[in-house]
Protein backbone atom coordinates (compact mmCIF):
# COMPACT_ATOMS: atom_id res chain seq x y z
CA UNK A 1 0.00 0.00 0.00
CA UNK A 2 1.41 3.40 -0.99
CA UNK A 3 1.93 6.05 1.68
CA UNK A 4 0.03 9.32 1.41
CA UNK A 5 2.06 11.79 -0.65
CA UNK A 6 4.62 9.09 -1.50
CA UNK A 7 6.86 9.95 -4.41
CA UNK A 8 5.46 8.76 -7.72
CA UNK A 9 7.47 8.04 -10.87
CA UNK A 10 5.55 10.83 -12.66
CA UNK A 11 6.54 13.48 -10.12
CA UNK A 12 10.10 12.17 -10.01
CA UNK A 13 10.31 12.46 -13.81
CA UNK A 14 8.80 15.95 -13.81
CA UNK A 15 11.36 17.16 -11.27
CA UNK A 16 14.18 15.44 -13.17
CA UNK A 17 13.07 17.28 -16.33
CA UNK A 18 12.85 20.56 -14.41
CA UNK A 19 16.46 20.13 -13.24
CA UNK A 20 17.62 19.11 -16.73
CA UNK A 21 15.97 22.20 -18.19
CA UNK A 22 17.55 24.44 -15.56
CA UNK A 23 20.97 22.95 -16.32
CA UNK A 24 20.22 23.26 -20.06
CA UNK A 25 20.96 19.62 -20.75
CA UNK A 26 20.35 19.02 -24.43
CA UNK A 27 17.51 16.74 -25.47
CA UNK A 28 19.85 14.07 -26.83
CA UNK A 29 21.46 13.72 -23.38
CA UNK A 30 18.20 13.39 -21.43
CA UNK A 31 17.32 10.13 -19.71
CA UNK A 32 15.48 7.47 -21.71
CA UNK A 33 12.28 5.99 -20.20
CA UNK A 34 14.18 2.92 -19.03
CA UNK A 35 16.93 5.01 -17.41
CA UNK A 36 14.20 7.09 -15.73
CA UNK A 37 12.78 3.95 -14.13
CA UNK A 38 16.26 2.93 -12.95
CA UNK A 39 16.94 6.41 -11.54
CA UNK A 40 13.56 6.43 -9.75
CA UNK A 41 14.35 3.10 -8.09
CA UNK A 42 17.86 4.28 -7.27
CA UNK A 43 16.49 7.40 -5.56
CA UNK A 44 13.68 5.67 -3.67
CA UNK A 45 16.11 2.99 -2.48
CA UNK A 46 18.43 5.65 -1.05
CA UNK A 47 15.68 7.96 0.31
CA UNK A 48 12.59 5.74 0.81
CA UNK A 49 10.86 8.15 3.22
CA UNK A 50 10.67 11.18 0.90
CA UNK A 51 7.23 12.49 -0.06
CA UNK A 52 6.29 14.34 -3.25
CA UNK A 53 6.10 17.77 -1.56
CA UNK A 54 9.49 17.22 0.10
CA UNK A 55 11.09 16.08 -3.17
CA UNK A 56 9.71 19.02 -5.15
CA UNK A 57 10.69 21.53 -2.44
CA UNK A 58 14.24 20.15 -2.09
CA UNK A 59 14.74 20.25 -5.87
CA UNK A 60 13.48 23.81 -6.06
CA UNK A 61 15.78 24.82 -3.19
CA UNK A 62 18.71 23.18 -4.98
CA UNK A 63 17.87 25.03 -8.22
CA UNK A 64 17.45 28.35 -6.39
CA UNK A 65 20.86 27.85 -4.80
CA UNK A 66 22.67 27.57 -8.14
CA UNK A 67 25.19 30.32 -8.64
CA UNK A 68 24.85 32.10 -11.97
CA UNK A 69 27.58 31.72 -14.57
CA UNK A 70 29.11 28.65 -12.95
CA UNK A 71 29.19 25.16 -14.43
CA UNK A 72 26.85 22.75 -12.68
CA UNK A 73 26.25 19.07 -13.29
CA UNK A 74 23.22 17.01 -12.41
CA UNK A 75 23.24 16.63 -8.61
CA UNK A 76 23.79 13.40 -6.75
CA UNK A 77 20.83 12.29 -4.63
CA UNK A 78 22.66 13.41 -1.47
CA UNK A 79 23.30 16.86 -2.98
CA UNK A 80 19.69 17.17 -4.12
CA UNK A 81 18.32 16.22 -0.69
CA UNK A 82 20.71 18.50 1.24
CA UNK A 83 17.97 21.13 1.85
CA UNK A 84 15.90 18.52 3.75
CA UNK A 85 18.51 16.74 5.86
CA UNK A 86 21.33 17.69 8.15
CA UNK A 87 24.42 17.70 6.00
CA UNK A 88 28.00 16.54 6.11
CA UNK A 89 30.32 18.28 3.64
CA UNK A 90 27.30 19.55 1.71
CA UNK A 91 25.73 16.09 1.38
CA UNK A 92 22.49 14.95 2.99
CA UNK A 93 23.17 12.47 5.77
CA UNK A 94 19.98 10.49 6.44
CA UNK A 95 21.38 9.05 9.64
CA UNK A 96 21.67 12.57 11.08
CA UNK A 97 17.97 13.18 10.42
CA UNK A 98 15.89 15.95 8.93
CA UNK A 99 16.65 19.61 9.46
CA UNK A 100 14.60 21.28 12.20
CA UNK A 101 13.90 24.51 10.29
CA UNK A 102 11.86 22.98 7.45
CA UNK A 103 8.60 24.57 6.32
CA UNK A 104 5.60 22.89 7.94
CA UNK A 105 4.53 21.10 4.75
CA UNK A 106 8.01 19.50 4.55
CA UNK A 107 8.23 18.52 8.21
CA UNK A 108 8.77 14.77 8.58
CA UNK A 109 6.08 12.58 10.04
CA UNK A 110 6.70 10.06 12.80
CA UNK A 111 6.53 7.30 10.17
CA UNK A 112 9.25 9.03 8.13
CA UNK A 113 11.41 9.49 11.22
CA UNK A 114 11.03 5.77 11.96
CA UNK A 115 12.40 4.95 8.47
CA UNK A 116 15.70 6.75 9.15
CA UNK A 117 18.75 4.71 10.18
CA UNK A 118 18.84 3.93 13.90
CA UNK A 119 22.56 4.70 14.35
CA UNK A 120 24.13 7.95 13.26
CA UNK A 121 27.09 7.43 10.93
CA UNK A 122 29.45 9.60 8.98
CA UNK A 123 29.42 9.60 5.19
CA UNK A 124 33.19 9.96 5.17
CA UNK A 125 35.14 6.77 4.78
CA UNK A 126 38.48 6.13 6.44
CA UNK A 127 41.47 7.68 4.65
CA UNK A 128 43.28 4.36 4.23
CA UNK A 129 41.01 1.35 3.68
CA UNK A 130 43.92 -1.09 4.12
CA UNK A 131 44.56 0.28 7.59
CA UNK A 132 40.93 1.01 8.54
CA UNK A 133 41.17 -0.50 12.01
CA UNK A 134 43.58 2.26 12.97
CA UNK A 135 40.76 4.77 12.55
CA UNK A 136 37.87 5.09 14.96
CA UNK A 137 34.67 5.29 12.89
CA UNK A 138 32.28 8.09 13.73
CA UNK A 139 29.09 6.52 15.02
CA UNK A 140 26.98 8.07 17.75
CA UNK A 141 23.44 8.30 18.99
CA UNK A 142 23.82 12.05 19.52
CA UNK A 143 23.81 14.87 17.00
CA UNK A 144 27.29 16.04 16.06
CA UNK A 145 28.12 18.94 18.34
CA UNK A 146 30.98 21.34 18.81
CA UNK A 147 33.19 20.62 21.82
CA UNK A 148 31.94 22.21 25.04
CA UNK A 149 33.15 25.71 25.83
CA UNK A 150 35.76 25.89 28.56
CA UNK A 151 33.94 28.07 31.09
CA UNK A 152 36.57 27.75 33.82
CA UNK A 153 38.53 30.69 32.36
CA UNK A 154 36.18 32.94 30.38
CA UNK A 155 37.56 35.79 28.34
CA UNK A 156 37.11 38.84 30.53
CA UNK A 157 37.91 42.43 29.56
CA UNK A 158 41.00 42.21 31.79
CA UNK A 159 42.24 39.01 30.13
CA UNK A 160 41.60 40.54 26.69
CA UNK A 161 43.62 43.64 27.68
CA UNK A 162 46.45 41.41 28.96
CA UNK A 163 46.47 39.54 25.67
CA UNK A 164 46.56 42.75 23.63
CA UNK A 165 49.43 44.10 25.77
CA UNK A 166 51.34 40.84 25.31
CA UNK A 167 50.73 40.84 21.53
CA UNK A 168 51.93 44.44 21.29
CA UNK A 169 55.12 43.57 23.22
CA UNK A 170 55.78 40.60 20.94
CA UNK A 171 55.28 42.74 17.84
CA UNK A 172 57.67 45.42 19.12
CA UNK A 173 60.33 42.77 19.90
CA UNK A 174 60.14 41.47 16.33
CA UNK A 175 60.82 44.93 14.90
Amino acid sequence: MARANSLTPETFLAVAEMIAAQLRIKEADRWSPHICRLKFHSFTSEFPEITEPQFMWAAEQWIQGLEPNTFKRYPTWKELMAPLYRTENGMANRSWGFREELPSFCAPTAAQQAMLPAARRSLISVPDPHNSEAYVPFATTEQPLLPPVQEDCPLTPERWKDYLDWAQEEASREQ
